[in-house]
């Protein structure tokens, strides 16, 4: 089992995730390592690529909100696919789903429901803002962090 953070807030989660471990193999010896959590995303990065939004808007010829479906569907659903811990986890849950066996329409007004912008990490969405720097850099869209 390799070892990935957990979040944990509630007394009763923690014991219940000990409980897991510990019952998966009992004659396994495991080490608890308590941790602030970390700070979230900061302010000016989502008001930045949220700023994005119209002017993406602009250059799709869609609305807002289909805007939005298309960036999380073509941009953030690769790289939560992706990550090692949450890519098998969303994938997985998807999959039972049916997700993927959707056509490409529905899989985009799916989109308006599945979060997934919002369980991306810091770096995550790094990646998120320069991958649509560079896709609409390249059509001319200069997307720049505004002070």
């Amino acid at each position: 089992m390799k070892n990935e953070p957990i979040s944990l807030t509630l007394r009763q989660d923690v014991y219940r995730k000990i409980d897991v471990f510990l019952g998966a193999n009992p004659q396994k010896k495991f080490v608890l390592n308590i941790s602030d959590r970390k700070k979230k995303r900061s302010l000016p990065a989502n008001a930045a690529y949220q700023a994005w939004i119209p002017e993406i808007s602009n250059i799709l010829a869609l609305t807002i909100p289909e805007t939005t479906r298309y960036i999380k569907f073509t941009f953030g659903m690769p790289i939560l696919l992706a990550h090692e811990y949450m890519g098998p986890l969303i994938g997985e849950g998807l999959n039972a789903k049916g997700y993927f066996q959707l056509s490409y329409e529905h899989q985009l007004l799916e989109m308006e429901m599945l979060p997934v912008t919002r369980l991306f990490d810091t770096p995550m969405h790094n990646r998120l803002r320069d991958d649509l720097q560079n896709h609409f850099g390249a059509m001319g869209l200069n997307l720049d962090y505004k002070a």
